[in-house]
């Protein structure tokens, strides 16, 4: 920072160019006032909303996100901040992410603004505006489920039947499974990983169905989130392949979309293993109801 001139001074001086709408002046400013540790929250924020203006929404979302990580907010800026941050995620068509988003604003602050509306409309599928096609990245898990789907209705057929030696396992016994598995994950170093004749064992033990489901997953402690496919599914975990890393042991919000049907919510589940671009998640805190839902899916789907 130059001899003299404050982080204040920039900042300051960011808001007046940005004011007269001289962008790209702004964020010089801006980001020479966000090497002052007082000023950098509001800099980083004020940085992001020059970018969504001038269309680099990609890097406003970074910026957004600096902001939050700085934790120099009020409980009501931060919500402001993660609104924003979810509206520039939607537009650039990073529907999961953006519904992470939208739900942490929900639980922090309920009724805020037009969150409800936006949850349900992203859960559903729909979009509050339309986008080019250009719009949407590839890896789009939605879209690809939909164009997929016709196709994998004849594989999924042929995946339950030769998973028909897997047998449901009674209520109480899921329970104290589920019960032991925990201690067994507590007991884990964060750096090991569970072997994968050990996973196959916990999948056989746990009477597992093989599903496809398109699912959404969000740490609570920490930004940990993204979107996968659910692949194997019990009333006490499931498997997700996902590209996205997630640490072993840590706690999630896991989501799930059944082909028909509202999606439902497992409050908290345990990262159980990890491997190559999928990992185990064992159910440790699940609704009553939605417990029986996923007993009652697994039932339905089960070979017969």
């Amino acid at each position: 920072m130059p001899a003299g001139i404050t982080g204040l001074d920039f900042y300051e001086r960011g808001l007046l160019l940005k004011k007269v709408q001289i962008f790209d002046m702004a964020l010089k400013e801006f980001r020479q006032a966000t090497t002052d540790p007082q000023q950098a929250g509001k800099a980083f924020a004020q940085m992001a909303v020059c970018l969504k203006t001038l269309g680099r929404n990609d890097e406003a979302v970074s910026a957004f996100r600096q902001a939050l990580e700085t934790g120099s907010f009020s409980s009501i800026e931060r919500v402001h901040i993660q609104y924003l941050l979810a509206q520039t995620l939607d537009s650039l068509g990073r529907e999961f992410e953006a519904l992470v988003v939208y739900r942490r604003i929900r639980r922090e602050h309920p009724n805020f603004q037009d969150v409800d509306a936006r949850i349900r409309d992203l859960s559903s599928g729909k979009l509050t505006s339309p986008r080019p096609m250009t719009a949407r990245p590839k890896g789009d898990v939605v879209r690809l489920w939909q164009q997929l789907k016709p196709q994998l209705a004849s594989v999924l057929t042929q995946t339950w039947q030769r998973l028909a030696q897997y047998t449901n396992m009674p209520e109480t016994d899921e329970r104290n499974l589920l019960e032991t598995t925990a201690e067994r994950c507590d007991s884990l170093g964060p750096d090991r990983s569970v072997p994968a004749q050990e996973r196959e064992r916990d999948r056989r033990r746990q009477g597992r169905i093989a599903v496809q489901m398109l699912s959404q997953f969000s740490s609570k402690t920490s930004i940990v989130a993204g979107e996968g496919e659910l692949r194997d599914l019990s009333p006490s975990g499931c498997r997700i392949t996902s590209p996205v890393r997630v640490p072993l042991g840590a706690a999630v919000e896991c989501w799930i979309y059944p082909h028909d049907g509202n999606p439902f919510a497992v409050d908290e589940a345990r990262v159980r293993w990890t491997g190559h671009r999928e990992f185990g998640l064992l159910f440790t805190k699940v609704r009553g109801g939605v417990h029986r839902q996923i007993t009652d899916m697994c039932r339905k789907m089960a070979p017969l």
